[in-house]
């Protein structure tokens, strides 16, 4: 595959392979401070065009699904208006490593000048690209919440009958580069909170927006070496699914290699993929 810059359709996604292994883990998860909205000039950044794909037939709640990815630099993707849509992370996949302890490798969603931008750093010169899925909502949407490594677990805000939270950027510098390095969202019944646990230097940042209802959570995790993918919720319409958590060591260069939220039109379900050691926890939402 080439390692240059891209996009491309979620449904047709190469990590859907079938691949062998059996899960190591599956297991049921509940999906989980402020900063300011963070960015960067369009002069510092070059602006790809935004590409929305497959909408499928999922109702209103969908704001459209992107993936980009790149192999050196920094680079994003505009997305489109902030208002009325919010975006979170559906996947990772390649190198979190980056070449030296100062620098970080990163994926990231976030908003700037009123537009939604996913974002790519890459200080290694390896593969590494994420999805997003945007929902059509802005309803009481929080700020990005910050864990670091070492860090106590940060508060996103109080358990509401709506409040739906996911993770919007991960971040390695030294980080996700061993088998028991995740960083998560989960609620304890009162609260919303993102932390986890880092060997090395990194994080992540997750943000939360009311939805209506809570169409069920999933957390999967693939031997090493090996991977599977495996279906989450069936979608009778207006269901969007997206990262609550990620774990393992991002460290092949490879835009495969990695965790990936899909939604399979031939079977209407949304099914997440797991790759060699990676672990991925998914809420979905209607």
């Amino acid at each position: 595959m080439s390692m240059g810059r891209f996009t491309k359709q979620v449904g047709a996604r190469s990590v859907r392979k079938a691949l062998m292994a059996m899960p190591l883990a599956v297991f049921a998860v509940g999906c989980g401070g402020e900063l300011p909205e963070q960015g960067q000039t369009e002069g510092d950044v070059p602006v790809a065009p935004s590409e929305a794909v497959e909408q499928t037939e999922q109702g209103v709640v969908l704001g459209g699904s992107y993936w980009w990815g790149i192999s050196s630099g920094v680079s994003q993707l505009n997305m489109g208006t902030s208002v009325g849509r919010t975006c979170f992370l559906t996947g990772v996949q390649g190198n979190l490593k980056p070449g030296s302890s100062a620098n970080t490798n990163s994926v990231y969603a976030y908003i700037y000048a009123g537009n939604w931008y996913l974002a790519i750093s890459q200080n290694n010169n390896m593969a590494l690209g994420a999805g997003v899925q945007c929902i059509n909502t802005d309803t009481n949407r929080t700020l990005d919440g910050v864990w670091f490594k070492g860090d106590p677990a940060r508060l996103l805000g109080a358990v509401t009958a709506q409040r739906r939270c996911f993770l919007t950027r991960v971040e390695g510098s030294g980080g996700f580069t061993t088998n028991a390095d995740y960083a998560r969202v989960w609620n304890d019944g009162l609260n919303w909170y993102l932390g986890g646990s880092l060997t090395g230097e990194g994080g992540a940042r997750a943000r939360c927006v009311d939805v209506p209802t809570d169409q069920g959570s999933w957390g999967y995790g693939a031997g090493d070496p090996g991977g599977f993918t495996a279906n989450m919720t069936y979608n009778p319409g207006g269901v969007a699914c997206m990262l609550t958590g990620l774990g393992g060591h991002f460290t092949a260069n490879s835009f495969t290699d990695g965790v990936s939220i899909d939604y399979n039109a031939g079977t209407r379900y949304w099914e997440m993929t797991v790759v060699n050691g990676k672990r991925g926890w998914s809420s979905c939402v209607k």
